[in-house]
């Protein structure tokens, strides 16, 4: 019988990124074998075929998987994932907070984190960033940047929607790509998957081709957008829904206005095949325009909200009330 050979392990050969310097990379367990094998999996910087990978948490090369239903933290720059995208299936929920970051690795089209089966992605802190793709790596394909975060449905089934809730602090990123076409910073696809944006950045990537979206929400998928910071253009594609609240006008192509938090929004926003646009004032806030009556093609704003009433300190007529009004003085006077 003869021991088991000290593992062999084949350094990454592409260049680290930018941020952060360090990481820990993850590995499979050993594994006991009665042959003079390696007892780890040598680590390698080549991405292998891509599979729908099985079990909960695995790791196939560059791709983990989460698909467990439990709910996952990432918090710390230990438990983050450099050069790495994960999977995150079967209504699983990933919990992404200050401290913590997802990096896809260099040259991929698969995004950082993608969202897949009923699962649920929490953003209250910490960045996921694209594939950055690098022309010093390049063989012919994979010259555009990558996605930051998908956020799929996977099934026929509403009921099998993902969702995608995000706060103040989390960062989405798409992967720039010098010669090519930037990444998406969030992509929303398929009926019953939705995002509810309260705050936080989207960037998308810059391209030397074009640059990519900060949100594309395609298929049925909606996006309820109550504040938030976004850097590129939004497209809503194919029966598609979002939704601004607060108070918004619309110009062509051009959406302005001011979140119930009195942040300011100036965004392109492109439609096709059914896309919608719906800018939706909330009671909390008193817009100071009325509603348009022009044509679509025209200017349009966000509907007036009901007043609040509080102690009949504010007192508003309608048009039919103030007519009784005068009706009722009118036959005081004849009687």
């Amino acid at each position: 019988f003869a021991p088991p050979s000290e593992p062999v392990v084949n350094p990454p050969t592409k260049p680290p990124t930018a941020r952060p310097t360090t990481a820990q990379v993850q590995t499979p367990p050993p594994v006991k074998l009665e042959t003079n094998a390696p007892t780890i999996l040598p680590v390698t910087s080549e991405p292998t075929t891509r599979g729908d990978p099985t079990g909960s948490p695995i790791e196939l090369s560059d791709i983990t998987q989460w698909n467990d239903g439990e709910t996952h933290v990432i918090n710390s720059k230990e438990n983050s994932f450099l050069d790495e995208s994960i999977v995150v299936t079967r209504k699983t929920t990933l919990l992404l907070e200050e401290g913590g970051y997802i990096e896809a690795p260099l040259n991929t089209n698969w995004p950082a984190v993608r969202l897949s089966i009923g699962s649920m992605l929490v953003g209250s802190g910490g960045a996921i960033n694209g594939s950055y793709a690098d022309p010093a790596l390049l063989e012919g394909e994979n010259e555009n940047g990558g996605d930051g975060l998908h956020i799929n449905n996977g099934q026929s089934s509403e009921l099998t929607g993902s969702k995608g809730s995000f706060f103040d602090g989390v960062v989405i990123v798409g992967g720039d790509a010098p010669i090519g076409v930037g990444g998406n910073a969030l992509y929303v696809n398929g009926f019953g998957s939705e995002a509810k944006i309260h705050g936080g950045s989207f960037i998308g990537g810059k391209g030397a081709k074009d640059d990519g979206y900060s949100i594309l929400v395609q298929n049925s998928a909606k996006v309820h957008v109550y504040s938030g910071s976004f850097e590129g253009e939004i497209k809503v594609d194919r029966n598609a829904e979002i939704i601004f609240y607060g108070c918004f006008m619309r110009d062509r192509l051009q959406v302005s206005g001011t979140f119930v938090d009195e942040t300011y929004l100036d965004v392109s926003i492109r439609t096709s095949y059914g896309g919608e646009i719906t800018l939706m004032a909330v009671s909390e806030q008193e817009c100071e325009t009325a509603p348009s009556t022009s044509p679509t093609n025209f200017p349009t704003v966000s509907p007036r909200p009901t007043p609040k009433y509080n102690s009949g300190q504010r007192i508003t007529l309608s048009f039919v009330e103030i007519s009784l009004c005068l009706a009722s003085v009118l036959l005081a006077g004849l009687f």
